[in-house]
């Protein structure tokens, strides 16, 4: 985890985001009554037990033991995570525990529906299970990964027939208001779309471990390389035909140098009998 707590929303920008992003978004609100702390004491319970068995259907999920989930108004503070005033929902990672403050998450509800709310618990829990697996990404892509562990919660409790007409567009439009366009800041979690976008991969390809997700996905298939035509060395020129006629001049003028030797010889002893007589 690079940080001591992985926040899901920052509070400094909450409340505009919220506004800014409500308007635009397409959903089926069902859930529109006041919310109030008994909200999230009755449902968030529920939510905790379906996600402790989620994680039994996860890699390794048996192996994990799920956070505890504290809920708690105002302020939160933790020894397990010094110097950090808790007041979004958040996971530390040093107590194993999940925080969601009522406020926060009673305004999601009213402005987005119920089970919007219940699905950030699910986007901490992802954090949870990550970091127990040593798995979690660094900075945004740690975040869009928690989001995707929420799309995959999603799926699961929507096969068991647990989900209302119009939930999953609540917690779509949630995903998507929480996102920023601040690329360049530390605490970037990703923009309005690439939140959505990884919510509705996990509910739509069930949740996959992040260094697990690009194999997961079909691969396009390998261009193969054109052969390149193998260039031969040039031939070489053909040799000029030797003329047959140069050995027999040759050897004929060998023959007539050794008749000349000869001859030049039988001249000499011939004198030299001259002499003698």
């Amino acid at each position: 985890m690079p940080h001591a707590i992985s926040k899901c929303l920052r509070p400094s920008k909450w409340q505009s985001t919220l506004a800014a992003q409500s308007a635009s978004i397409s959903m089926l609100p069902l859930h529109q009554t006041s919310a109030h702390a008994a909200w999230d004491l009755h449902h968030a319970g529920a939510v905790e037990d379906l996600l402790r068995a989620y994680f039994l259907t996860l890699p390794q999920g048996k192996s994990v033991a799920p956070p505890r989930l504290f809920i708690y108004q105002g302020k939160a503070f933790s020894r397990a995570c010094p110097n950090s005033g808790i007041e979004s929902p958040a996971y530390c990672p040093g107590d194993h525990t999940v925080y969601l403050e009522t406020g926060l998450g009673d305004e999601v509800a009213v402005k987005h529906g119920d089970f919007g709310a219940l699905s950030i618990i699910a986007h901490e829990f992802g954090h949870a299970y990550l970091s127990k697996l040593a798995r979690h990404p660094q900075g945004k892509e740690g975040e869009l990964a928690a989001d995707r562990f929420a799309g995959g919660f999603a799926r699961y409790v929507s096969r068991k027939g647990l989900l209302e007409q119009g939930d999953i567009d609540e917690a779509r439009a949630t995903f998507a208001a929480v996102g920023d366009h601040e690329v360049y800041h530390h605490d970037h979690h990703g923009t309005p779309a690439e939140r959505r976008a990884a919510f509705e991969d996990g509910y739509l390809q069930g949740f996959r471990l992040p260094d697990e997700d690009g194999a997961s996905r079909p691969q396009a298939p390998a261009q193969p390389k054109a052969e390149q035509p193998q260039l031969l060395p040039p031939a070489a020129a053909p040799a000029a035909p030797q003329s047959q006629a140069l050995p027999v001049l040759g050897l004929g003028l060998a023959a007539l140098l050794a008749v000349a030797i000869l001859a030049g010889v039988i001249s000499l002893v011939g004198r030299a009998r001259d002499d003698d007589f």
